[in-house]
């Protein structure tokens, strides 16, 4: 179970997302027709998927229900924590407002506390900050919004896990939150859009509506061994629904169809195994690029240089800083 490329999955679900990002937020017209290839709601929730598998996994070895939060903590606080006070306190040297009016602004303290707080969407922007012609969105790191529901996640797997303890046929407790699961996100959605109100589509992108992703990871962790076994059987059907349901534009069996397709890859290439040899750096990529992004959108330097080379330059600086992060921050953490 231990030999997988979750490591080569995880930097690449975020390389998708980092790529996706600077289409969407620098709005360039060049960049639009690469749009399709680079899809970050199917990155962001394959790593749901792998999230529910491996966090199983991390619960059940765990010696404690302290031991396990303490390792969760460990994993996902500092690099977060840090991104936030730099973007903070950092960006009042590029905000629009003076220093005396940026840091007595309450929108400055409200982003504080909103986003230590994991409620990022309460207030996503800072005082004066992105919010210049070359600037698409205020928001100072729109991928912020998935760490809430991660850690909602990691605080409902021992109440889930419970359970299972509990249940002889495990699959009908997996098979209920997946079915409630949709049906809540399906049911949120509509209501957004026959209603106009976007607070439904808010609601219905909480964690309540991505458990059918979190529920098939932890599935395919308790059913491991069958899974093995008919794996290429998963992989056919995996295609097969995601494809279908890809053109019905609809998002019923894509949850189950998604880890399919992963799970079936994660354990398939050897060669891809000893991939995060040099750090696990897929969550720093994650959590610093869409302010590195922003800044160069902040800066002109997409409009005035070839965007193209830009757009390299930021992926190379996000993968640099995702790679210091990793040695210098969030190893250190884990190794306490």
């Amino acid at each position: 179970m231990r030999q997988n490329n979750f490591d080569f999955l995880r930097i690449f679900f975020a390389f998708i997302v980092v790529i996706g990002h600077i289409i969407v937020i620098s709005d360039l017209e060049v960049f639009q027709k690469y749009t399709p290839y680079f899809n970050t709601y199917v990155s962001i929730t394959g790593f749901f998927c792998i999230s529910g598998f491996l966090i199983a996994g991390s619960y059940i070895r765990s010696k404690s229900f302290k031991d396990y939060l303490k390792k969760r903590a460990a994993r996902i606080l500092p690099p977060y924590i840090l991104i936030i006070l730099l973007c903070a306190f950092g960006f009042s040297l590029i905000s629009e407002y003076s220093f005396v009016d940026y840091f007595t602004s309450t929108q400055f303290y409200r982003y504080l506390a909103a986003n230590l707080s994991f409620l990022n969407f309460l207030q996503p922007c800072l005082p004066g900050v992105f919010t210049g012609e070359s600037s698409t969105y205020c928001f100072v790191n729109g991928s912020l919004w998935t760490i809430k529901i991660e850690v909602a996640f990691y605080l409902s797997i021992p109440v889930i896990l419970y359970f299972a303890k509990r249940i002889k046929k495990k699959y009908i407790l997996f098979a209920t939150l997946y079915i409630v699961s949709v049906a809540y996100r399906l049911y949120l959605s509509h209501l957004g859009h026959s209603t106009g109100n976007h607070s439904y589509v808010i609601l219905a992108r909480q964690l309540p509506g991505f458990i059918s992703y979190f529920s098939c990871g932890i599935a395919f962790y308790y059913y491991f061994d069958y899974f093995i076994k008919h794996k290429f059987h998963f992989l056919s059907i995996g295609i097969i629904l995601y494809i279908f349901e890809m053109f019905m534009d609809i998002e019923i069996l894509t949850p189950f169809a998604l880890s399919c397709i992963i799970f079936s890859f994660a354990y398939s290439f050897k060669k891809l195994n000893n991939f995060g040899k040099y750090g696990d750096i897929s969550y720093g990529i994650y959590i610093y690029h869409y302010p590195i992004i922003q800044l160069a959108i902040n800066f002109g330097y997409f409009e005035r240089y070839n965007p193209y080379i830009v757009a390299l330059i930021v992926v190379l600086v996000v993968i640099s800083t995702g790679f210091l992060s990793w040695h210098l921050l969030e190893k250190r953490f884990l190794k306490r």
